[in-house]
């Protein structure tokens, strides 16, 4: 009865949202992801919906902007996940259910859930250099104060995790992560993400 009641309220998202509930990551990241999941993040699509009046167009780029596009089709959020590609191995991620649902078919449940809140971290960097961007003024972000914005994040939400190896894992990968970034961007530089669009 309590898992009907659950399907009901969930829309029958009850095994993502216990997926993301179930991440060591700060309540607001689990709501933002939650939302993100949903479609519900206010991306200028969505705002438009409500009678804003700003422009629609990507902060990053010149096409409008949806979630789809701002997390995972936008030439400048490519370039991140591409380095998440070339740093873990990883298939690109291509939608938000997607990263919930087959992105990490194959590989281990602790594992996972590690590499989630690796991906919450990019999504909210995202998300955090955007709103920047768009309503403090603040000037253009590079690919790499991306990347080390979540990296930043996902040092501290190491913090978070139960065991001292999950904490040393997440260290790793950020460095692993910076360090291939950093020679994406040295050995490509434009060339690369110009490839991407």
């Amino acid at each position: 009865m309590r898992y009907m009641y659950l399907a009901l309220i969930n829309n029958g998202y009850i095994d993502r949202n216990k997926c993301i509930c179930k991440l060591k990551i700060p309540l607001k990241i689990k709501i933002f992801m939650l939302y993100l999941f949903k479609g519900v993040v206010l991306t200028k699509d969505n705002l438009a919906r409500r009678n804003w009046n700003g422009s629609l167009r990507c902060s990053f780029c010149l096409k409008n902007e949806s979630i789809q596009h701002l997390f995972f089709d936008c030439h400048f959020v490519k370039f991140l996940w591409r380095a998440v590609q070339f740093s873990f191995g990883f298939n690109l991620p291509v939608s938000v259910s997607y990263i919930f649902d087959g992105w990490l078919l194959g590989v281990d449940k602790k594992m996972s859930k590690l590499i989630l809140v690796g991906a919450s971290t990019i999504c909210w960097a995202i998300w955090l250099s955007r709103n920047d961007i768009d309503f403090d003024k603040s000037p253009s972000f590079s690919y790499m104060q991306v990347i080390f914005r979540a990296t930043h994040w996902l040092r501290f939400w190491a913090q978070l995790q139960r065991c001292e190896d999950d904490e040393e894992f997440l260290k790793v990968a950020c460095r692993k992560l910076e360090t291939t970034a950093m020679q994406l961007f040295a050995n490509y530089g434009w060339r690369f993400t110009n490839r991407l669009q």
